[in-house]
């Protein structure tokens, strides 16, 4: 086996070296990235509903100042 061999060689298992860790980074960032999305919508509903809740106490708030005049 010549240098320029031995070479191919270290890179070729540094190219499979680097692909196998990229592929796992890849599944941690898709498992991150699902569970993400799972609190983004949790806290879009969470969001939703204290916005209506607002709105039903502000809706009472302008009916009690209402009927006070």
């Amino acid at each position: 086996m010549n240098r320029l061999d031995a070479a191919m060689a270290r890179l070729d298992a540094a190219v499979s070296h680097s692909a196998e860790r990229g592929d796992r980074g890849r599944d941690s960032m898709e498992k991150e990235l699902s569970a993400l999305r799972r609190t983004h919508a949790l806290l879009q509903e969470e969001a939703r509903v204290v916005s209506d809740r607002l709105d039903h106490a502000v809706g009472r708030l302008q009916h009690v100042v209402a009927g006070s005049l």
